[in-house]
């Protein structure tokens, strides 16, 4: 166990706000940020009007970034002197636990690390699945950022936080800096990791295992490879307009990059309440409100979409209670239809009250990965993944997002992403395969789940030879 936390992590109880400004351009202010600093973050929701996505935000230039790049150190490279940190430790994601304080007295403008967990952390969780690495992104990655910019949507005000130095005159600066003018990306698509028919032998030898009793369901799937040149903001741009989602994140650590229109939240925990909200069942939009109306009622009263959603609103019951209060937990809402601009999803609501001896940490590693990317039984299913999977799915599949100092969380699933390491970079999703899953419907599916994205990087793609 850590007795000191590093300089950096010690920060008072609460934090200087300062309302800066009001009705500007939140985007146009993070293209900005983006265009001076090597490392820093834009997340906003743009679903439907709600608490959840009232605040937006943007971090920029962390006093320190945070990350795993084996199973045994947490490394931490500070902004100010550059130094790098390696703690050699049994398990990064625990001792990062232990390093991060939760103490802090504020809502909305709190701070914390802000950045992904890759899908291979779950060898810190359950090391019997022996996750396949990434070889472009590490297992973790956070920037530690004790200030940052909040937007209100509701009110239209801009609020900057801060623990220790302001830097509001640079934030000020910013605000009156020309927009920076972008030379769209080139993008070649290099083509899928599983043709159709390496998927529909994937979807066989799945259900030969659901045959043997080893798993009910079992999610898997493939990349999308591109090569991605010259600056990434219009993709992200052209996504918030393609794709608007609930959540959408663009985050930046030097070279690499998550881009994402998320619909499905991984958890949250706000003020000791735990939240998860599983998609599963899938149908494409229709050209009319009757069509649409036509297709969700299909997919409502499909037995195998049905028996599939179930079966993972069991499991994020079970995830959820494994940190959660005897007796909390509780399906709020069952089977609701969530539309986004190409698909229409099976959605519940699922909530508990965290236990008194857990954290945001452990609550985040019990429901770690989602069902809906992995499978049930969950450990089983994931070992199937990494054997069928050609390999490491790195971010995807993982969670983008908080954990903040004040105790709470929020983490998305980074699906509908595009993740890049330097020129190089993917697309991936994945089907629900079950017992009388049939390959072509589960590849049809696949290439809904990729049509927005694909639809945004072909609008940048480059004639072959160019």
């Amino acid at each position: 166990m850590m007795t000191n936390r590093p300089d950096l992590f010690n920060i008072p109880a609460k934090p200087k706000l300062v309302k800066i400004s009001q009705d500007i351009d939140f985007f146009s202010l993070f293209c900005r940020v983006e265009a001076r600093f090597d490392t820093c973050f834009l997340q906003e929701s743009l679903g439907r009007e709600s608490h959840m996505s009232r605040y937006h935000g943007i971090g920029f230039d962390p006093a320190a970034v945070v990350f795993a790049d084996n199973p045994h150190t947490l490394s931490i490279i500070e902004r100010d002197s550059g130094t790098r940190h390696d703690y050699s430790c049994d398990n990064p994601y625990q001792l990062l636990r232990e390093m991060t304080p939760n103490h802090v007295i504020a809502r909305q403008h709190s701070g914390g690390l802000f950045g992904y967990i890759g899908y291979d952390a779950i060898n810190f969780f359950e090391p019997s699945v022996g996750a396949k690495a990434s070889e472009h992104f590490q297992a973790f990655k956070f920037g530690l950022y004790l200030d940052g910019l909040t937007y209100d949507k509701m009110t239209g005000e801009l609020f900057y936080f801060y623990y220790h130095d302001s830097r509001i005159e640079l934030i000020e600066a910013l605000l009156a800096a020309p927009m920076p003018e972008y030379r769209p990306p080139e993008v070649r698509y290099l083509g899928d990791g599983m043709s159709r028919e390496q998927h529909a032998l994937a979807v066989d030898e799945v259900k030969e295992d659901i045959k043997a009793g080893f798993v009910f369901q079992c999610e898997v799937g493939f990349k999308s490879h591109y090569q991605i040149s010259g600056n990434k903001v219009p993709i992200y741009a052209r996504l918030r307009e393609v794709n608007p989602s609930p959540h959408m994140f663009y985050v930046k650590f030097a070279n690499q990059h998550i881009i994402g229109a998320s619909p499905e939240l991984l958890l949250r925990l706000r003020q000791g309440e735990l939240e998860t909200f599983p998609l599963a069942g899938t149908a494409k939009r229709g050209e009319t409100e009757e069509e649409d109306r036509q297709l969700a009622r299909a997919l409502l009263n499909d037995p195998k979409e049905i028996a599939e959603h179930n079966m993972l609103v069991d499991l994020h019951r079970n995830d959820i209670g494994r940190v959660a209060r005897f007796g909390t937990v509780k399906v709020r809402n069952l089977m609701d239809i969530k539309r986004f601009s190409h698909v229409q999803h099976i959605s519940s609501e699922i909530v508990g009250i965290l236990a008194s001896d857990e954290d945001m940490f452990s609550a985040l590693a019990a429901n770690f990965p989602a069902g809906t990317l992995s499978g049930a039984p969950k450990v089983e299913a994931m070992k199937i993944i990494n054997r069928l999977e050609p390999d490491g799915r790195g971010p995807y599949g993982g969670a983008v997002g908080q954990f903040s100092f004040n105790g709470d969380c929020i983490f998305a699933i980074p699906i509908r992403s595009v993740f890049i390491s330097g020129d190089t970079a993917y697309a991936q999703t994945c089907g629900g395969n079950v017992y009388d899953s049939n390959a072509a419907d589960e590849y049809l599916e696949i290439e809904r789940k990729l049509m927005a994205m694909r639809r945004v990087l072909d609008e940048f793609r480059v004639a072959e030879g160019e």
